[in-house]
């Protein structure tokens, strides 16, 4: 392999990763507004099996660049297992939508990072620093200052997001474990896929027939879910996710942003108290977590 594959990203191309991340953002936070915006016609669980349904349409290009090798039997199985526990993820995510300021919901969203760390010292053996466990600590701290609990009534739409939390993390590990033996594409169709299958059962239990305009909704919140993959997977690709990272947390703003605008709901200041400490406490995580695999990498082209 060339010099070049290891040239750090330029300036340029960590910017561009930026923005990409920033679009991404855009794009994935609309699909909080499609939601609400056809929660009076299906049920939230109904328009999580269609934003995936219409997705999976719209990745069945992908299977003309699968590798022979993503046809695998075990690593299919592998995918379906993913997709059952992100189903879990995805369909208590669009219920807390309609049940919390979404705001909050994405504040608690971020504790998903938490559990990854958690899990990857539970079942791969990575350490566990008190460093580590310090910026756990705070970012459940930050999660109790938004809900309060003994002080307001601990809505069933927080308890919905912190449950989805370490199924988001077992699909992000899983994932980890997937991406070394199969293609971007087969992880991408795969998911999409068995996420649908399985979310279809508790739709079919409360199924209603949609109209027309809720059609076009979820078909757009389909939409966009692909083109915010698009977005992240290239920002990933050309820029340092050192410098992109933080533009993942402006989601937060542009979920402030819809709610106001559009629902009317105003954060307290408890909120924004609470999202800074989740926000700062996994971001270190993810400092921290970047910094141990560098020392390792190094430690390994020593060796």
């Amino acid at each position: 392999m060339s010099l070049a594959a290891f040239a750090s990203p330029t300036w340029r191309d960590n910017f561009i990763g930026l923005l990409l991340v920033l679009l991404g953002g855009v794009f994935i936070t609309s699909l909080t507004w499609i939601v609400r915006a056809v929660a009076d016609d299906i049920h939230p669980l109904q328009a999580g099996f269609m934003r995936y349904g219409f997705g999976t349409l719209l990745l069945l290009p992908l299977i003309m660049k699968f590798e022979r090798s993503d046809f695998d039997l075990k690593l299919i199985g592998g995918h379906m297992l993913r997709g059952m526990v992100h189903a879990f993820s995805v369909l208590l995510w669009f219920y807390a939508v309609t049940k919390m300021t979404l705001a909050d919901l994405t504040a608690l969203s971020f504790t998903a990072p938490v559990f990854i760390t958690i899990g990857a010292f539970v079942f791969l053996g990575e350490t566990f620093s008190h460093r580590r466990l310090g910026g756990i600590f705070f970012a459940f701290v930050g999660a109790v200052v938004i809900i309060r609990p003994g002080i307001e009534t601990i809505s069933v739409g927080a308890i919905a997001i912190l449950a989805a939390s370490p199924f988001q993390a077992a699909s992000t590990l899983i994932g980890k474990h997937l991406v070394r033996r199969t293609s971007l594409y087969a992880m991408v169709f795969y998911l999409s896929l068995f996420v649908t299958i399985a979310s279809f059962i508790p739709t079919w239990l409360v199924w209603s027939t949609p109209s027309l305009r809720t059609c076009v909704l979820t078909f757009a919140a389909g939409v966009m879910a692909t083109l915010a993959h698009f977005c992240w997977s290239k920002s990933f690709q050309i820029a340092d996710l050192s410098f992109t990272q933080p533009g993942f947390y402006f989601t937060l703003i542009w979920a402030a942003g819809i709610g106001y605008f559009s629902f009317g709901e105003q954060p307290d200041f408890w909120s924004g108290l609470g999202a800074a400490i989740i926000i700062a406490a996994t971001a270190y995580i993810t400092a921290r977590e970047r910094q141990v695999r560098a020392r390792a990498n190094v430690v390994g082209e020593k060796t």
